[in-house]
């Protein structure tokens, strides 16, 4: 009887050193749209290992293969050797941005109107995911954000010396 609760608490203890391992932490994104330009903005700067957009076609048959499209993919090809990938540090993300560390290239396609679409990127022991849907009124809406902190965000924009957006987040008055 001995025997089978230690043999228990091993099995135990290894499913749980396994799963502490590989879970990934969730952080918040935020999607943000300026001058019809659609951004994807994280709290801080991480090594992006991949980023997908993924549209829901048919909300009755949400899930399912057949009712989503991809829209834009970030990646690397799984048979090069991981010491050879490389993966940048960003805080934000424009959609369609080009970036010379991705072999692996889908889209960028036309995103429309009132259609919901899911970010979500891939960031090694960290991932963020968020639902959105862009407005007739040059605007992105997140419907159910993910986390409580990420309602009632604002940005504000300002131009590095290249002439590129820069989001910056505005306190939030309570």
């Amino acid at each position: 009887m001995k025997r089978v609760t230690y043999f228990t608490r091993i099995i135990f203890l290894l499913i749980f050193c396994a799963c502490s391992f590989s879970c990934k932490g969730p952080v918040p994104v935020d999607v943000v749209m300026i001058d019809n330009e659609l951004f994807f903005v994280l709290e801080e700067e991480y090594e992006i290992i991949s980023l997908r957009v993924i549209a829901s076609m048919d909300r009755k048959k949400k899930g399912t293969v057949e009712n989503t499209k991809w829209m834009w993919g970030l990646g690397h090809d799984l048979t090069t050797e991981v010491e050879k990938r490389k993966y940048p540090k960003l805080k934000q993300i424009k959609y369609g941005q080009k970036f010379e560390e991705y072999p692996e290239v889908t889209g960028p396609f036309k995103l429309q109107n009132n259609v919901e679409y899911t970010v979500v990127i891939e960031m090694g022991s960290k991932f963020a995911i968020e639902t959105f849907i862009i407005k007739n009124e040059n605007k992105a809406i997140m419907p159910k954000p993910v986390f409580k902190r990420q309602k009632d965000r604002t940005y504000s924009v300002s131009g590095d010396k290249d002439g590129n957006k820069k989001l910056i987040l505005e306190p939030v008055s309570k």
